[in-house]
């Protein structure tokens, strides 16, 4: 017969073998905190990792023409691949990177006969891309900075950047800070943005803009093009932007001064009258220095027709007071974008465009552009298409004319016909 003895035995002895393992355990201190560190670390590394968004897209923009004078005295051809892609990664609660680049490569071209004893090429009227290698591609930074905000109640962004101040839509004189002038002809906007800072603060029915333009902090004026670095506070140009919508009227007026540059002033507006989307820009260059007195304005007009508004009609004015009709300028103003939207005085632009031309994804235009100033011209009929299988394209079909070496003609020569087709990609 077995005693407790005898049953309390092996119960003991089973409890030393598992204290003696126990032992060869190191014990887990009840107040080590790197456990939870880690814990918290690990979490929210997930919720932050949760939060991130990340964003990819761009445009790519196939491009071929064909250009012959209407006696078919000379011709050329040219196609190119251009485009923008961009990234942008965001964390809701703190900010955002953006990130762009354009690129273009051109493809083929070539240019062959006369136009009024020049050749049809570089050394006289040529084609609308400039001659360019065709065994390698351009790129060029369009826009890098940095999106924050303190509280949702001012907004900053720092690095490269455009800037869309004012409401016109062909001719823009109260955009002072951007390096270049939009092209109302191309489908894709390929500018460059500037360094610098710019800051919004809303106000409810108005907004104040704030930009410091740092792109004259370093300038390849050295010897042989190179950098030099230049004094901050002296380089540095300020420009300011302040708007007001009163009683369905919006407002603004933008001014932008430095040591280095013409001090600007512009004010522009936006409404609806009668049913039609009015809107005008005045700009002025302050006389001081070397500089005299100088202003621009545009004013223009949009409107939709029809009871399922299928129909658009628009229209711009505009007047240069800095314009000439000389055209024995035109080669500088052509070397510094200014041809041919803004090398004369007074410009004129109208359109009327069909959507939904028998059947959805068709649209179709008539637009033309007149430098009044040198009586050159330009008309353009397009036709886009947009349906489900096929590629976006546009075909567009243009004139030139009012005479040799006028703003519109500059490129391609007097009365010379164009063909174009555009295909346009999103992604």
């Amino acid at each position: 017969m077995r005693t407790r003895f005898g049953l309390a035995a092996p119960a003991c002895m089973s409890l030393l073998m598992l204290t003696g393992t126990a032992a060869r355990v190191p014990a887990q201190d009840v107040f080590d905190t790197s456990t939870f560190d880690q814990t918290v670390q690990q979490s929210t590394q997930q919720e932050q990792k949760a939060k991130l968004e990340t964003q990819f897209g761009g445009n790519l923009l196939y491009d071929t023409s064909g250009t012959t004078t209407t006696d078919f005295s000379a011709y050329g051809v040219d196609g190119s691949f251009s485009g923008k892609a961009f990234v942008k990664v965001s964390v809701p609660d703190y900010g955002a990177l953006y990130l762009a680049y354009n690129f273009s490569k051109n493809l083929y071209q070539g240019a062959a006969g006369t136009v009024p004893g020049k050749p049809f090429g570089p050394e006289g009227p040529f084609l609308s891309q400039p001659a360019g290698d065709i065994y390698s591609a351009d790129y060029a930074l369009a826009e890098f900075y940095l999106s924050t905000d303190i509280s949702r109640k001012v907004f900053f962004r720092i690095g490269n950047q455009l800037l869309a101040w004012g409401p016109s839509v062909i001719w823009t004189p109260v955009d002072f800070v951007n390096l270049q002038k939009a092209n109302p002809l191309s489908p894709l906007d390929l500018r460059v943005g500037k360094p610098g800072i710019r800051v919004t603060v809303p106000l409810g029915v108005s907004n104040v803009f704030l930009f410091a333009d740092m792109s004259g902090t370093v300038t390849p004026t050295g010897a042989g093009g190179g950098l030099v670095v230049n004094d901050p506070i002296q380089s540095t140009n300020l420009a300011a932007r302040w708007d007001l919508t009163v009683s369905g009227v919006e407002l603004a007026l933008t001014g932008y001064a430095g040591n280095s540059i013409q001090d600007r002033a512009g004010f522009d507006f936006s409404s609806r009258i009668l049913g039609f989307d009015v809107y005008g820009e005045f700009a002025a260059g302050l006389p001081g220095g070397s500089y005299s007195f100088t202003w621009s304005s545009s004013f223009g007009f949009q409107k939709t027709l029809g009871e399922l508004s299928y129909w658009n009609m628009a229209g711009e004015l505009f007047y240069n007071s800095a314009g000439t009709s000389d055209t024995t300028s035109y080669s500088v103003l052509a070397a510094s974008g200014e041809l041919p939207f803004y090398a004369g005085k007074y410009y004129a632009y109208g359109s009327l465009t069909r959507t939904h031309l028998f059947i959805d994804g068709l649209s179709a235009a008539l637009a033309g552009f007149i430098d009044m100033s040198d009586a050159s011209f330009l008309c353009r009929l397009s036709a886009t298409v947009d349906v489900p299988g096929v590629a976006p394209f546009t075909f567009n079909l243009s004139w030139s004319g009012g005479g040799d070496g006028k703003a519109f003609t500059w490129f391609t020569g007097n009365n010379s016909l164009t063909a174009e087709i555009q295909i346009r990609v999103e992604f």
